[in-house]
């Protein structure tokens, strides 16, 4: 009776743990959430409510669009990235007309929420991807600099031993300087496709590195958020073939939408795991 008894209490204390272990989860992607709810009030966009709720006489619409206050959170050269993006999953041109943006078009409720989850992931992968690159992009920036320094403290001892005049030695560094601030100047020029090149020169591993939701938090809230996007609250997404008919524009919207919750989400993420250890992926 005694070993039936501490069993149970075990089994108990057991699940005890369990509930305040997932209670506390619970709590940290809400807070979660309602840092990327704070990061979207920042630029005063409001997340599209449930489908359903945008659909007019049989028509999808979104509106306003907000596609600028949703691209100025992005870099230029990411920015470049992102229209190729819309490109490819809606086919939408980045320089198309007022006439072609507004046509309408016809897509699967399934396939729709399938694209919106994709640039999600898409822009959690740029923005990993992009600090990545600029980290690295720093790193370089100060080895050189400190090659250079270490180069000419080694050439001004050598100079005066050859007799140069102070002035003369003063000018080849102000030389220098200028030569790398030029190279500076080009770099940032190029930085756009500098960080494409960089991307796709990703091995596997790297790709899947930055590319992969790093917690289990956020894998919630992402299954969360689009559910409550284009479920029916009860299953979710809906595995059916039904048809929405809609614009170009609406849809360019939605994934803006989500390339930024997929940028914020990564802010969010960082700021838990700085507080509370999030779960690994």
């Amino acid at each position: 009776m005694f070993t039936v008894t501490n069993h149970f209490c075990f089994l108990n204390a057991r699940r005890i743990a369990q509930l305040k272990e997932h209670e506390c989860q619970t709590a940290v992607e809400d807070v979660m959430y309602m840092l990327i709810l704070y990061k979207f009030s920042e630029i005063r966009v409001q997340l599209v409510p449930k489908l359903s709720r945008c659909i007019y006489n049989g028509r999808l619409e979104i509106w306003p669009s907000k596609d600028w206050e949703l691209e100025s959170i992005h870099e230029f050269e990411v920015l470049e990235m992102i229209r190729e993006h819309i490109s490819t999953v809606i086919g939408l041109r980045a320089n198309c007309s007022v006439t072609d943006s507004w046509a309408t078009t016809e897509i699967q409720r399934l396939r729709l929420g399938r694209v919106y989850v994709a640039s999600i992931l898409y822009g959690y992968f740029l923005k990993s991807a992009s600090l990545r690159y600029y980290l690295e992009e720093c790193l370089a920036s100060a080895h050189q600099d400190l090659h250079l320094t270490h180069r000419n403290s080694l050439q001004f001892p050598e100079a005066w031993s050859y007799g140069l005049k102070q002035n003369q030695v003063v000018g080849c560094v102000n030389n220098t300087q200028s030569i790398s601030l030029g190279r500076g100047t080009n770099g940032h020029e190029l930085k756009q496709e500098k960080l494409k090149c960089y991307v796709m020169g990703f091995d596997p591993e790297t790709l899947q590195r930055c590319a992969k939701l790093r917690s289990r938090e956020a894998v919630n809230l992402v299954e969360k958020h689009s559910c409550a996007l284009f479920g029916d609250g009860q299953t979710g997404l809906l595995d059916t073939d039904e048809v929405i008919l809609t614009s170009f524009s609406s849809l360019k919207r939605l994934v803006l939408e989500a390339i930024a919750f997929g940028s914020f989400l990564w802010d969010a993420e960082e700021y838990a795991d700085a507080v509370y250890k999030l779960k690994e992926n």
